[in-house]
């Protein structure tokens, strides 16, 4: 098993739809275990903190290869064999795959045993 485990967390805002967000990760990634924590924000709102945990995940690797081409643009942790990828939150609900750098995202941190598309 090439993938040790695969970390995933988004914010939802009280803005946005719950259900929306969880259609879109079980659209690109399956079927998860979704654990929701409900936040207050500052004028209190609910801020909802959506993270799943994947130990099984060498499927999820392979399909992230292919969709960045074989190139996944993560960042390296400091450990080795750690990753860091952001995708765009609205671009996965519209079933697209977008790696980006701003705040509005799917943060997925990935452990592997010997790099990301090898």
């Amino acid at each position: 098993m090439r993938c040790r485990y695969v970390e995933i967390s988004v914010i939802v805002h009280a803005t946005e739809s719950l259900e929306k967000v969880f259609n879109a990760l079980r659209r690109f990634f399956g079927e998860l275990p979704l654990v929701v924590e409900i936040y207050e924000g500052h004028h209190g709102n609910p801020i909802y903190l959506v993270t799943s945990y994947l130990e099984d995940c060498d499927a999820l690797l392979e399909k992230l290869c292919s969709a960045f081409g074989g190139a996944v643009p993560a960042s390296r942790g400091e450990a080795e064999g750690l990753y860091y990828l952001r995708l765009d939150k609205q671009a996965l609900a519209a079933g697209a795959v977008k790696a980006v750098e701003h705040d509005d995202v799917v943060r997925l941190k990935i452990r592997t045993k010997d790099g990301l598309c090898s």
